[in-house]
């Protein structure tokens, strides 16, 4: 991952696709550590939820005003749970992976609670129709082995 800092404007600037978000947690903490990256506020927040055997899932939030840019023009893919504004370029197409049960929320900041989210997904839910003339599982096969007979 080619990754560069704006320290003046706050962009962290990528010429890849994000596809590890370890590894792009690891290489953002390098350049704050570094002496000129100390001069400056955090780039980001990092947070690691066990999830029992072996399994983990991360999320990586840009603060402090950062932003992220990829400065040449192609398709990029971001994987991961990474929440960041992304600085619009001219021929730049940016495909976000994220899984919305691994979302996160702000505390304490202006964004929805964990129970606003909850409360709309449940009311979401319960406006969505159930369609009853959908076919089986059963009648699916039936018709499939049918046609390959």
């Amino acid at each position: 991952m080619a990754l560069s800092i704006d320290w003046d404007n706050k962009v962290v600037l990528s010429t890849a696709s994000i596809t590890d978000i370890v590894l792009h947690h690891n290489e953002l903490r390098e350049f704050e550590d570094d002496p000129h990256g100390m001069l400056h506020p955090p780039i980001i927040t990092w947070k690691v939820l066990d999830l029992g055997g072996g399994a983990y899932m991360y999320g990586l939030d840009y603060i402090n005003g950062y932003a992220l840019k990829f400065p040449n023009a192609g398709n990029y893919t971001i994987m991961g749970n990474i929440n960041a504004t992304i600085i619009p370029v001219a021929g730049v197409y940016v495909e976000r992976t994220k899984a919305a049960a691994y979302a996160t929320t702000s505390v304490g900041g202006s964004g929805p609670s964990a129970s606003d989210i909850a409360a709309a997904i449940l009311a979401q839910a319960q406006v969505t129709p159930i369609h009853s003339d959908s076919p089986s599982a059963a009648s699916v096969a039936s018709a499939v082995w049918s046609h390959t007979q």
